[in-house]
């Protein structure tokens, strides 16, 4: 568990490092633009990432209340 816990702090703050030095660069965009858009980006892998999680655990589990 402790390893999906750090690969997660690594993931998401490089990602949202990376994307926001790529709009920079790439696309000559202001710091400030680039950082916005950059939150919104990490923030929409990380509720398509848990919607998918939750796909997942509902469809495997027969009663969702009880079942571990």
């Amino acid at each position: 568990m402790w390893a999906l816990v750090a690969a997660g702090s690594i993931f998401f703050p490089g990602l949202f490092l990376l994307s926001k030095q790529t709009l920079r660069q790439l696309m000559g965009w202001s710091e400030g633009d680039a950082a916005v858009v950059s939150t919104r980006l990490v923030s929409s892998i990380q509720a398509v990432m848990a919607s998918s999680a939750g796909c997942i655990i509902i469809s495997s589990c027969r009663d969702v209340i009880d079942d571990r």
